[in-house]
């Protein structure tokens, strides 16, 4: 697995959004005005400058008679009563019958139709889905679209039917390109449905060498990412980022390997009252191991081994050298206390208890906290002084 920083790529991936919104000034699309926005959107609506002031511009725009003389721009208008909607404002409700009736009067067989355009359609969902008429006629096109092209394009009409209340799998496939990567963590962090976020973000870390981010840069040898895929992208990365897959953080921490070799398949399995058991398990014979003494009871173990201060000859594990000092004292003592500390406070309960009891419930970033401790306290203790 190839970790990524997912807060410094979301810096990145921000970087470039704001790069091509410059570019609208110069030369203004609609189309990709509203993809920005919508990556935008990922930080959050309300006090959010950045978007805000695209909004007002998407806003202008819309308000311009001409705009319904081009088909290209009905996803970018419903796009924009979609962001009304998010910003607290209402949406004219003739605007909505005037774009409903738009769309249910597109010819799908024509070959360049509006409604085999996923990306164009998905705008269309967002801004449609308080029209009963354009819902259900878009859910009846995209019904057929779903089986049909690449994995990312399947994705994203799936998509569709999800934001129109249908009950709707992610297409099967395996990932082609860049772009079905892309989809793949894009679906697992929007709808959790379907795929491990774990297994999505693994298979794009070790792809993302081959992605560019700029579309000014040169290198042929990367695929340049479009303004839909960046959004797409970063609305993953913002999610993953606030709310971080606990499976992820458990490989991407520095956990004591026999720690994380132990507790893998529990932690996954979201076995989490066994996983943390089993840290204080090895944790346990650790002591044992490195001092050499036996006992039965846990805290007679620590007393043994690490407690007692008085006679430092006695000291089976010695935390540091300076056991003469006040500071050294105390450290030996406090993580004494830590490792008596777990096996009171982890292991216990969880040997005592029956793992549905109240008690024990632990969540997966509790489950991990209590791991991250366990390791520390190991790797200390395979580092004592001897």
């Amino acid at each position: 697995m190839v970790p990524i920083d997912f807060h410094k790529y979301r810096e990145l991936l921000k970087k470039e959004l704001l790069a091509r919104k410059a570019s609208l000034a110069s030369r203004w699309d609609p189309f990709l005005a509203s993809w920005i926005a919508y990556g935008l959107s990922a930080d959050g609506i309300q006090n959010n400058s950045l978007l805000t002031d695209l909004a007002a511009w998407i806003e202008r725009w819309a308000a311009e008679t001409r705009v319904w003389e081009s088909q290209r721009n009905l996803g970018p208008l419903a796009f924009f009563c979609w962001l009304q909607r998010q910003q607290g404002k209402p949406c004219d409700p003739e605007f909505i019958s005037k774009l409903s009736e738009r769309v249910i009067a597109l010819n799908t067989d024509r070959r360049l139709s509006l409604l085999r355009d996923p990306e164009q359609v998905f705008l269309l969902a967002l801004g449609l889905s308080v029209s009963e008429e354009a819902k259900a006629y878009l859910v009846e096109v995209t019904i057929h679209q779903v089986t049909r092209g690449p994995l990312r394009r399947r994705i994203l009409y799936a998509a569709v039917l999800k934001e129109m209340g249908e009950s709707v799998s992610i297409p099967s496939g395996e990932p082609q390109d860049t772009g079905d990567l892309v989809m793949l963590v894009w679906w697992a962090e929007r709808y959790f449905e379907g795929l491990k976020r774990e297994e999505q973000w693994e298979c794009f870390g070790n792809a993302i060498e081959t992605i560019c981010l700029g579309a000014d840069e040169t290198d042929e040898s990367r695929r340049v990412l479009s303004v839909p895929e960046l959004a797409f992208l970063y609305e993953a990365v913002c999610k993953q980022a606030s709310q971080p897959d606990p499976m992820l953080l458990f490989e991407y921490f520095p956990l004591h390997p026999r720690v994380k070799e132990i507790t893998r398949d529990h932690f996954r399995n979201a076995k989490y009252v066994t996983a943390v058991e089993q840290g204080c398990k090895v944790l346990n014979e650790l002591i044992q191991e490195k001092s050499g003494v036996r006992h039965k009871s846990e805290a007679d173990l620590v007393q043994a081994s690490m407690e007692q201060i008085g006679s430092p000859s006695k000291l089976k594990i010695k935390f540091n050298e300076f056991l003469g000092e006040n500071s050294g004292k105390n450290e030996q003592a406090g993580l004494a206390l830590l490792c008596k500390g777990v096996f009171k406070a982890f292991r216990n309960p969880k040997g005592h208890k029956p793992e549905d009891h109240p008690l024990v419930q632990i969540g997966p970033y509790e489950a991990l906290t209590q791991l991250v401790i366990i390791s520390y306290l190991m790797k200390r203790i395979e580092s004592a002084v001897t």
